[in-house]
């Protein structure tokens, strides 16, 4: 299975009628999600799918690995991405064909969230790199699977004053909030990383993404001139 799929919604419409694939693979497609899966209406669905460029897992039977809610909805997706696996989240269908409104509100926070570091979860995978003053509960570092020279801190609030990330041989380009791009003051000595926010972007999200740029392939390109 593909590991950009952070999330999988995973539709239970056995007993739902009048179910409207389209709005449903466009929901999860609006929330960050790259994948669905369905007990019913498959052909339905690979329609929907090939519109909004998801894909439908059918290749096995997929049941739920976490119980999520508008709480822990973040909680639970950070910690799975964490371990490098993904979320499937069982999304029920009413008898005709609606959301119910716990699911509404869960898929709420969902969207939120994603909206902001979707990226860097969807294709964040976990590396070597550590952050020595912080409770591993409370902070870690994935790299972009595609493009390791960049990395993405998921860091817990409240945040603190800085960061020492171990593990990079060379000093980064560029350190940034993903949520604002708001440029972050660092230093780099002893293949040590410390960043400071004083002037991260507050959020009312309980995680935050902090993306650390390294050296790129297209810095070496040299200008052309005409």
């Amino acid at each position: 299975m593909n590991p950009d799929f952070a999330i999988i919604l995973n539709f239970k419409l056995k007993n739902a009628k009048g179910v409207d694939a389209d709005f449903l693979v466009k929901t999860a497609r609006n929330i960050g999600a790259r994948a669905v899966a369905t007990d019913a209406f498959k052909t339905d669905f690979e329609k929907a799918c090939r519109k909004y460029t998801i894909a439908l897992v059918t290749t096995e039977p997929i049941q739920s690995d976490c119980k999520l809610s508008a709480t822990n909805a973040v909680e639970q997706l950070v910690s799975q991405r964490k371990a490098g696996q993904k979320a499937i989240i069982d999304i029920p269908i009413t008898d005709d064909g609606n959301l119910l409104a716990e699911t509404k509100a869960l898929l709420t926070q969902l969207n939120n969230w994603m909206h902001l570091f979707g990226h860097a979860l969807n294709e964040g995978e976990p590396c070597n790199l550590t952050i020595s003053n912080v409770n591993e509960d409370n902070g870690f570092v994935l790299q972009n699977r595609h493009m390791h020279y960049q990395k993405y801190v998921f860091i817990k609030t409240p945040l603190p004053e800085i960061l020492k990330i171990q593990g990079l041989s060379n000093e980064p380009n560029r350190v940034e909030t993903v949520a604002q791009r708001t440029e972050l003051d660092f230093t780099f000595a002893d293949n040590e990383l410390t960043i400071n926010l004083e002037n991260a972007s507050k959020s009312d999200f309980t995680w935050q993404v902090i993306r650390i740029q390294e050296h790129r392939p297209e810095d070496d390109i040299k200008e052309t001139k005409y």
